[in-house]
Protein backbone atom coordinates (compact mmCIF):
# COMPACT_ATOMS: atom_id res chain seq x y z
CA UNK A 1 0.00 0.00 0.00
CA UNK A 2 0.99 3.41 -0.29
CA UNK A 3 1.37 6.48 2.17
CA UNK A 4 -1.70 8.09 0.97
CA UNK A 5 -3.30 5.22 3.14
CA UNK A 6 -5.64 4.88 0.92
CA UNK A 7 -7.30 1.30 -1.06
CA UNK A 8 -8.86 0.25 -4.39
CA UNK A 9 -11.37 -2.15 -4.48
CA UNK A 10 -12.88 -3.20 -7.67
CA UNK A 11 -15.45 -6.01 -6.21
CA UNK A 12 -18.78 -4.45 -6.25
CA UNK A 13 -20.69 -3.36 -3.03
CA UNK A 14 -24.28 -4.35 -2.44
CA UNK A 15 -25.41 -0.75 -2.81
CA UNK A 16 -28.20 -1.33 0.15
CA UNK A 17 -25.61 -2.04 2.44
CA UNK A 18 -23.07 0.74 2.05
CA UNK A 19 -25.72 3.77 2.01
CA UNK A 20 -25.60 5.61 5.40
CA UNK A 21 -29.09 5.63 7.04
CA UNK A 22 -30.56 9.29 8.23
CA UNK A 23 -30.74 7.87 11.50
CA UNK A 24 -26.95 7.36 11.79
CA UNK A 25 -26.71 11.31 11.76
CA UNK A 26 -25.71 11.28 8.23
CA UNK A 27 -26.17 14.98 6.19
CA UNK A 28 -27.02 14.71 2.77
CA UNK A 29 -25.70 17.50 0.34
CA UNK A 30 -25.19 17.59 -3.55
CA UNK A 31 -23.49 19.30 -5.93
CA UNK A 32 -23.47 18.69 -9.71
CA UNK A 33 -21.76 15.75 -9.89
CA UNK A 34 -21.31 14.30 -6.54
CA UNK A 35 -23.77 13.31 -3.43
CA UNK A 36 -21.41 14.04 0.09
CA UNK A 37 -22.49 12.22 3.06
CA UNK A 38 -21.08 13.42 6.36
CA UNK A 39 -21.79 13.64 10.01
CA UNK A 40 -21.79 17.12 12.12
CA UNK A 41 -18.25 16.52 13.67
CA UNK A 42 -16.91 16.13 10.02
CA UNK A 43 -18.97 19.36 8.77
CA UNK A 44 -15.21 21.67 8.88
CA UNK A 45 -14.05 19.52 6.26
CA UNK A 46 -16.74 18.62 4.28
CA UNK A 47 -17.47 22.18 3.93
CA UNK A 48 -13.53 22.41 2.72
CA UNK A 49 -14.41 19.47 -0.10
CA UNK A 50 -17.92 21.10 -1.05
CA UNK A 51 -15.55 24.11 -2.39
CA UNK A 52 -13.48 22.40 -4.24
CA UNK A 53 -14.98 19.21 -5.06
CA UNK A 54 -16.15 20.01 -8.76
CA UNK A 55 -12.60 21.79 -9.36
CA UNK A 56 -10.83 18.70 -8.48
CA UNK A 57 -13.00 16.66 -10.57
CA UNK A 58 -12.07 19.30 -13.68
CA UNK A 59 -8.89 18.65 -13.00
CA UNK A 60 -8.79 15.00 -13.19
CA UNK A 61 -10.89 14.59 -16.23
CA UNK A 62 -9.10 17.55 -18.51
CA UNK A 63 -5.82 15.69 -17.55
CA UNK A 64 -7.70 12.20 -18.89
CA UNK A 65 -9.95 13.69 -21.40
CA UNK A 66 -12.66 11.24 -20.81
CA UNK A 67 -15.83 11.83 -18.66
CA UNK A 68 -17.98 9.26 -17.22
CA UNK A 69 -21.53 9.88 -16.50
CA UNK A 70 -23.54 9.45 -12.87
CA UNK A 71 -23.02 11.40 -9.24
CA UNK A 72 -20.33 9.96 -7.11
CA UNK A 73 -21.06 9.20 -3.74
CA UNK A 74 -18.99 9.99 -1.46
CA UNK A 75 -19.19 9.02 2.19
CA UNK A 76 -17.06 10.28 5.25
CA UNK A 77 -17.15 7.37 7.53
CA UNK A 78 -17.27 9.40 11.57
CA UNK A 79 -15.53 6.00 13.44
CA UNK A 80 -13.47 3.74 12.95
CA UNK A 81 -15.77 1.12 13.41
CA UNK A 82 -18.56 2.75 10.52
CA UNK A 83 -16.23 2.78 8.38
CA UNK A 84 -15.25 -0.48 8.80
CA UNK A 85 -19.54 -1.42 8.53
CA UNK A 86 -19.73 0.92 5.39
CA UNK A 87 -17.73 -1.96 3.40
CA UNK A 88 -20.21 -4.08 3.50
CA UNK A 89 -19.41 -7.63 1.75
CA UNK A 90 -15.43 -6.48 1.33
CA UNK A 91 -14.67 -7.73 4.55
CA UNK A 92 -12.25 -5.86 6.71
CA UNK A 93 -10.63 -3.17 5.73
CA UNK A 94 -7.09 -2.52 7.51
CA UNK A 95 -6.87 -0.20 9.93
CA UNK A 96 -4.38 2.03 8.50
CA UNK A 97 -6.70 3.00 5.51
CA UNK A 98 -8.19 6.04 5.54
CA UNK A 99 -9.83 5.51 1.96
CA UNK A 100 -11.43 3.60 -0.32
CA UNK A 101 -12.33 3.84 -3.68
CA UNK A 102 -14.65 1.34 -5.61
CA UNK A 103 -14.77 2.37 -8.84
CA UNK A 104 -17.66 0.16 -10.00
CA UNK A 105 -20.21 1.84 -7.85
CA UNK A 106 -19.18 5.30 -8.24
CA UNK A 107 -18.35 4.99 -4.42
CA UNK A 108 -15.41 6.75 -1.90
CA UNK A 109 -15.53 6.03 1.30
CA UNK A 110 -13.61 7.85 3.73
CA UNK A 111 -12.28 7.96 7.32
CA UNK A 112 -12.82 11.21 9.22
CA UNK A 113 -9.62 12.45 10.43
CA UNK A 114 -11.61 12.63 13.97
CA UNK A 115 -11.00 8.88 13.76
CA UNK A 116 -7.45 8.82 13.49
CA UNK A 117 -5.60 8.91 16.67
CA UNK A 118 -2.28 8.99 15.15
CA UNK A 119 -1.04 11.64 12.21
CA UNK A 120 -2.96 14.26 10.62
CA UNK A 121 -4.39 12.79 7.27
CA UNK A 122 -4.97 15.42 4.42
CA UNK A 123 -8.80 14.19 3.50
CA UNK A 124 -8.12 16.59 0.46
CA UNK A 125 -5.43 14.52 -0.65
CA UNK A 126 -6.93 11.66 0.13
CA UNK A 127 -10.35 12.48 -1.64
CA UNK A 128 -8.34 13.48 -5.37
CA UNK A 129 -6.21 10.12 -5.22
CA UNK A 130 -9.59 8.14 -4.52
CA UNK A 131 -11.56 10.34 -7.14
CA UNK A 132 -8.63 9.68 -9.66
CA UNK A 133 -9.24 5.93 -9.31
CA UNK A 134 -13.20 6.42 -9.66
CA UNK A 135 -12.08 8.21 -13.03
CA UNK A 136 -9.54 6.20 -14.37
CA UNK A 137 -11.85 3.08 -13.51
CA UNK A 138 -14.81 4.16 -15.01
CA UNK A 139 -12.85 5.57 -18.16
CA UNK A 140 -11.52 2.31 -18.77
CA UNK A 141 -15.07 1.03 -19.69
CA UNK A 142 -13.80 -2.34 -17.77
CA UNK A 143 -10.30 -2.57 -18.82
CA UNK A 144 -7.56 -4.30 -16.60
CA UNK A 145 -5.52 -0.75 -15.12
CA UNK A 146 -1.91 -0.61 -15.68
CA UNK A 147 -0.39 -0.27 -12.23
CA UNK A 148 1.64 2.36 -12.84
CA UNK A 149 -1.13 4.20 -14.16
CA UNK A 150 -3.65 3.92 -11.27
CA UNK A 151 -1.08 4.66 -8.85
CA UNK A 152 0.99 7.31 -10.57
CA UNK A 153 -1.80 9.20 -11.65
CA UNK A 154 -3.31 9.26 -8.07
CA UNK A 155 -0.61 10.40 -7.18
CA UNK A 156 -0.22 13.33 -9.85
CA UNK A 157 -3.44 14.10 -9.30
CA UNK A 158 -3.34 14.14 -5.52
CA UNK A 159 -0.04 15.97 -5.52
CA UNK A 160 1.78 13.57 -3.44
CA UNK A 161 5.36 14.07 -3.37
CA UNK A 162 8.06 14.96 -0.88
CA UNK A 163 11.70 14.62 -0.37
CA UNK A 164 11.79 11.18 1.07
CA UNK A 165 10.26 9.74 -2.96
CA UNK A 166 13.06 12.01 -4.16
CA UNK A 167 15.72 10.14 -1.85
CA UNK A 168 14.40 6.81 -3.41
CA UNK A 169 14.67 7.87 -6.96
CA UNK A 170 18.22 9.18 -6.23
CA UNK A 171 19.38 6.14 -4.89
CA UNK A 172 18.24 3.96 -7.78
CA UNK A 173 19.54 5.84 -10.14
CA UNK A 174 22.61 6.25 -8.62
CA UNK A 175 23.14 2.87 -7.79
CA UNK A 176 21.19 1.06 -11.29
CA UNK A 177 18.63 -0.31 -9.76
CA UNK A 178 15.52 1.59 -11.23
CA UNK A 179 12.84 -1.00 -11.72
CA UNK A 180 11.73 -1.30 -15.83
CA UNK A 181 8.43 0.28 -16.81
CA UNK A 182 7.32 -2.87 -18.30
CA UNK A 183 7.55 -4.31 -14.80
CA UNK A 184 5.14 -1.96 -13.66
CA UNK A 185 1.74 -2.81 -15.34
CA UNK A 186 0.73 -5.38 -14.18
CA UNK A 187 1.78 -5.40 -10.40
CA UNK A 188 4.19 -3.92 -8.06
CA UNK A 189 7.07 -5.75 -6.11
CA UNK A 190 5.74 -6.75 -2.21
CA UNK A 191 9.25 -5.84 -0.80
CA UNK A 192 8.84 -2.72 1.44
CA UNK A 193 11.56 -0.32 -0.52
CA UNK A 194 11.38 -2.02 -3.88
CA UNK A 195 7.39 -1.01 -3.26
CA UNK A 196 8.40 2.50 -2.59
CA UNK A 197 10.20 2.83 -5.60
CA UNK A 198 7.65 1.36 -7.69
CA UNK A 199 5.07 4.05 -6.87
CA UNK A 200 7.68 6.67 -6.87
CA UNK A 201 8.87 5.60 -10.70
CA UNK A 202 5.12 5.66 -11.64
CA UNK A 203 4.28 9.23 -10.56
CA UNK A 204 7.55 10.19 -12.10
CA UNK A 205 6.23 8.50 -15.63
CA UNK A 206 3.12 9.63 -15.73
CA UNK A 207 4.15 13.55 -14.87
CA UNK A 208 6.52 12.39 -17.45
CA UNK A 209 3.81 12.04 -20.03
CA UNK A 210 1.83 14.80 -19.32
CA UNK A 211 4.22 17.29 -18.67
CA UNK A 212 7.03 16.52 -21.53
CA UNK A 213 5.05 13.99 -24.25
CA UNK A 214 2.08 16.51 -23.34
CA UNK A 215 -1.78 15.84 -22.32
CA UNK A 216 -2.89 15.16 -25.55
CA UNK A 217 -0.82 12.79 -26.05
CA UNK A 218 -1.37 11.38 -22.61
CA UNK A 219 -5.50 11.74 -23.21
CA UNK A 220 -5.13 9.50 -26.88
CA UNK A 221 -3.23 7.04 -24.59
CA UNK A 222 -6.24 6.56 -22.16
CA UNK A 223 -8.86 6.32 -25.14
CA UNK A 224 -7.34 3.69 -27.17
CA UNK A 225 -6.33 1.84 -24.15
CA UNK A 226 -10.19 1.59 -23.04
CA UNK A 227 -10.62 0.64 -26.48
CA UNK A 228 -7.86 -2.00 -27.48
CA UNK A 229 -6.61 -2.72 -23.20
CA UNK A 230 -2.99 -3.17 -24.83
CA UNK A 231 -0.80 -0.96 -23.38
CA UNK A 232 2.44 -0.86 -25.17
CA UNK A 233 0.37 -0.47 -28.59
CA UNK A 234 -1.66 2.63 -26.73
CA UNK A 235 1.21 4.40 -25.71
CA UNK A 236 2.91 3.71 -29.15
CA UNK A 237 0.02 5.03 -30.89
CA UNK A 238 -0.43 8.05 -28.70
CA UNK A 239 3.09 9.18 -28.66
CA UNK A 240 4.63 7.81 -32.06
CA UNK A 241 7.50 6.55 -30.28
CA UNK A 242 8.06 2.50 -29.19
CA UNK A 243 8.49 1.53 -25.47
CA UNK A 244 12.37 1.18 -25.72
CA UNK A 245 12.35 4.94 -27.18
CA UNK A 246 9.61 6.37 -24.50
CA UNK A 247 12.08 4.55 -21.71
CA UNK A 248 15.06 6.21 -22.93
CA UNK A 249 13.65 10.14 -22.99
CA UNK A 250 11.45 9.03 -19.67
CA UNK A 251 15.43 7.91 -17.93
CA UNK A 252 16.47 11.49 -19.05
CA UNK A 253 13.33 13.42 -18.06
CA UNK A 254 13.79 11.49 -14.51
CA UNK A 255 17.50 12.79 -14.07
CA UNK A 256 16.11 16.17 -15.16
CA UNK A 257 13.89 16.56 -12.44
CA UNK A 258 15.87 15.26 -9.69
CA UNK A 259 17.09 18.79 -9.21
CA UNK A 260 20.72 18.33 -7.93
CA UNK A 261 21.33 15.51 -9.77
CA UNK A 262 23.03 16.84 -12.78
CA UNK A 263 25.31 18.69 -10.34
CA UNK A 264 27.14 15.16 -9.14
CA UNK A 265 29.96 14.89 -11.24
CA UNK A 266 32.65 13.66 -8.72
CA UNK A 267 32.92 9.57 -7.21
CA UNK A 268 33.87 11.53 -4.22
CA UNK A 269 30.42 13.67 -4.05
CA UNK A 270 28.14 10.75 -5.14
CA UNK A 271 29.22 8.39 -2.17
CA UNK A 272 29.07 11.24 -0.28
CA UNK A 273 25.41 12.18 -1.30
CA UNK A 274 24.74 8.15 -1.77
CA UNK A 275 25.49 7.96 2.10
CA UNK A 276 23.51 10.85 3.23
CA UNK A 277 20.47 9.03 1.17
CA UNK A 278 20.68 5.78 2.78
CA UNK A 279 20.79 7.68 6.40
CA UNK A 280 17.43 9.63 5.19
CA UNK A 281 16.35 6.30 4.44
CA UNK A 282 17.15 4.65 7.38
CA UNK A 283 16.02 7.23 10.13
CA UNK A 284 12.84 7.39 7.99
CA UNK A 285 11.66 4.03 7.85
CA UNK A 286 12.65 3.90 11.65
CA UNK A 287 10.60 6.38 12.76
CA UNK A 288 7.40 5.14 10.65
CA UNK A 289 8.02 1.99 12.43
CA UNK A 290 7.58 3.17 15.57
CA UNK A 291 4.58 5.52 14.45
CA UNK A 292 3.09 2.03 13.21
CA UNK A 293 3.87 0.25 16.71
CA UNK A 294 2.61 3.23 18.77
CA UNK A 295 -0.54 3.25 16.09
CA UNK A 296 -0.77 -0.10 16.73
CA UNK A 297 -1.26 0.00 20.16
CA UNK A 298 -3.38 2.76 20.36
CA UNK A 299 -5.97 0.70 17.74
CA UNK A 300 -5.88 -2.89 19.40
CA UNK A 301 -8.54 -3.60 20.35
CA UNK A 302 -11.08 -1.74 17.89
CA UNK A 303 -10.78 -3.80 14.94
CA UNK A 304 -14.49 -4.22 13.62
CA UNK A 305 -15.67 -7.68 11.82
CA UNK A 306 -18.02 -5.53 9.35
CA UNK A 307 -21.55 -7.47 9.32
CA UNK A 308 -24.29 -7.49 6.50
CA UNK A 309 -27.53 -5.87 7.99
Amino acid sequence: MHRILSLLIIAPLTWALCTPAHGDGFITRRTTHFILNHTAQDKGIADRLLREIEEIRKRIITDTGKDFPGETVVIIAPTVESFQKLQAGNGKIPLWAAGVAYPEENLIILRSPFSVRTGHPDLMKIFSHELTHIAVGRALSGKATPFWLAEGLAMYESREWDFSRTAVLIRATLTGTLIPLSRLTKGFPAEGDRAELAYAESFMFVSFLINRIGQNAFQRFILDYSDHGDTEGALRRATGLSSQELEQKWLLYLKLRISWFPVITSATTVWFVATIIFITGYIRKRKHGLTTLKRWEEEEGQEYEPKEQ
